[in-house]
């Protein structure tokens, strides 16, 4: 029997200082979804049906960075209760506030106003408004 050590793992790690790239408590772009059941045949006989994630189309998304808001305007007709909301950032956490939707998953977007809190590496936290309405 052979024993092998591995003393690199011993070593103590070198520690990244988070709060070297300041404030980047932002949100950049926010992107509503819904899923659609497809099928496909896969050459087994039998169709597989699934499930797959599609944009919501919209008449105006609009994110402000001074004011901390994304105002998003979805296409007439849009059914706000079954959609979720993907977020593009630079934080290192985004926190839904108040019973806001998580962000990833399938929730009621028709109260329409929304807080979440992103979280910026340098220790900064930032409370963003959304805000979601169906054009007229």
């Amino acid at each position: 029997m052979s024993l092998l050590a591995f003393t690199s793992c011993l070593k103590p790690r070198v520690e990244l200082d988070q709060g070297a790239w300041g404030d980047n408590a932002f949100i950049t772009n926010a992107v509503l979804f819904e899923y659609v059941e497809v099928t496909n045949d896969l050459g087994y006989g039998t169709p597989v049906i699934g499930y797959q994630a599609k944009n919501i189309g919209t008449a105006s998304n609009v994110v402000n960075r001074d004011n901390a808001t994304i105002t998003i305007i979805v296409q007439k007709g849009t059914n706000l209760s079954k959609i979720g909301i993907r977020f593009s950032h630079y934080g290192t956490k985004i926190e839904p506030l108040d019973g806001a939707p998580v962000a990833g998953v399938i929730s009621d977007f028709s109260k329409g106003y929304f807080k979440y809190r992103v979280y910026s590496a340098d220790g900064t936290t930032r409370e963003w408004k959304l805000i979601v309405s169906v054009a007229e």
